[in-house]
């Protein structure tokens, strides 16, 4: 599938706000829809919390990329953030991004740079002493593999829960990493059902910058927006990822006449636009993996109004309906589950697999998974009984993973 296309003050406009799940909290104020790029003057910018870094509204998630001449056409087409981690293609996207960069003879100040580190499967019956050696160990890992002195932002990837993050050893490699001048900002990544952690996050005041999943299947969480307006009172700096929901809802939940959506740019670029209207948001990573994904993407930093395609879009009923199917990793399904399987990181797995095209992160991820809480303890079931409260397809993507793994 091709991928990847807000409203003024007008009452109109603002009515148009409600119908599309939108509040005006945040919304920028633009005049009409537009898909065409201009000065790269233009672009807008906004300042990552209270780090001081300008950043464009569009960054680049470089972990599916592996092609060292598209993160060299994304620099020239106007970004200036690359976001990678330690467990990316075995560390090959680390190295990429550092040669890259060091050939573009890019000074060092002009760019920012994050990486994340992931403790991974077994880290729960580790000590404390052994994850904060394992997470500097890996540190030094990605920071030789990308050839630089230091990192704008180093995350904790993909928590999911408060006591990872604030585990005071955990905390104390960061402090040390940012007293020896190798990291500037502490931060953590999370794919969870993250409302409380940002929270907390925000009242403690230790992390600077948090990368987290936000789109349209949010629309009517209002948890998730009153915790991005407390980080973002609080100072914090908030980077999107996951904002075009790349998985298989539109295939099975929207009916063939609305298959249009989803035939261009139209679907892509208009969820985008949602993420990127609200203020509190500083810049999103997509992850483009093709030029004219990387083109696409970047006519949005010029101009966050819909197009007329993208309003019908937003108010189609069925895709209200279908966008409740991309799995929010909630936890909640688990106690549906007689097995207790990790539901959450198996339907991950899912989307690196079928919707990223990404086998060697979906089967990173699969091994990651606690034994006896992934697809060993699925495999001989004959029908899945979980259920989701928003109608994620449990069984059908957990026979898909079966198919492909077992």
């Amino acid at each position: 599938m091709d991928r990847r296309k807000f409203l003024g003050n007008s009452t109109k406009q603002l009515v148009l706000l409600n119908l599309m799940g939108l509040t005006t909290t945040g919304a920028i104020a633009s005049t009409s829809g537009s898909n065409k790029v201009t000065d790269k003057s233009k672009i807008i910018y906004r300042t990552l919390g209270k780090t001081g870094i300008n950043l464009p509204i569009v960054s680049m998630g470089v972990m599916n990329a592996n092609n060292p001449n598209l993160v060299k056409a994304a620099w020239d087409s106007g970004i200036r953030h690359f976001d990678t981690a330690w467990g990316y293609q075995n560390g090959n996207n680390e190295k990429m991004v550092g040669s890259v960069l060091k050939e573009l003879n890019i000074k060092r100040e002009d760019v920012t740079v994050s990486t994340k580190i992931s403790l991974g499967g077994g880290s729960d019956r580790m000590n404390s002493k052994e994850k904060k050696a394992l997470f500097l160990k890996r540190f030094d890992e990605s920071i030789s593999r990308l050839n630089m002195d230091y990192v704008d932002i180093l995350y904790y990837h993909a928590a999911r829960k408060s006591e990872e993050v604030n585990d005071p050893l955990i905390m104390e490699a960061f402090t040390e990493l940012k007293e020896k001048k190798k990291i500037k900002f502490p931060g953590f990544s999370t794919h969870d059902d993250w409302p409380e952690m940002v929270k907390e996050a925000a009242n403690r005041k230790f992390y600077e910058v948090i990368l987290l999943s936000f789109n349209y299947s949010m629309f009517g969480d209002q948890r998730v927006f009153d915790a991005l307006k407390v980080a973002y009172d609080a100072g914090i700096g908030l980077i999107a990822m996951k904002t075009q929901c790349k998985q298989d809802w539109y295939r099975r939940g929207v009916p063939a006449n609305q298959q249009k959506f989803y035939e261009g740019t139209t679907m892509n670029s208009a969820l985008l636009k949602w993420a990127l209207k609200y203020e509190f948001i500083t810049t999103a990573v997509p992850g483009f993996t093709t030029y004219p994904q990387l083109e696409e993407d970047m006519v949005v930093s010029y101009n966050l109004a819909f197009t007329k395609e993208e309003e019908d879009f937003f108010r189609s009923k069925d895709v209200k309906l279908a966008i409740q199917s991309v799995c929010r990793h909630c936890g909640k399904c688990i106690d549906s589950c007689p097995q207790k399987a990790d539901i959450p990181e198996l339907m991950r797995t899912h989307m690196y697999s079928l919707s990223y095209g990404n086998p060697l992160k979906a089967k990173q991820t699969l091994s990651e998974i606690e034994p006896g809480k992934g697809l060993d303890i699925c495999r001989d079931c004959g029908s899945c009984i979980s259920k989701c409260q928003y109608k994620v397809p449990i069984s059908d993507r957990i026979s898909d993973l079966k198919e492909i793994y077992c």
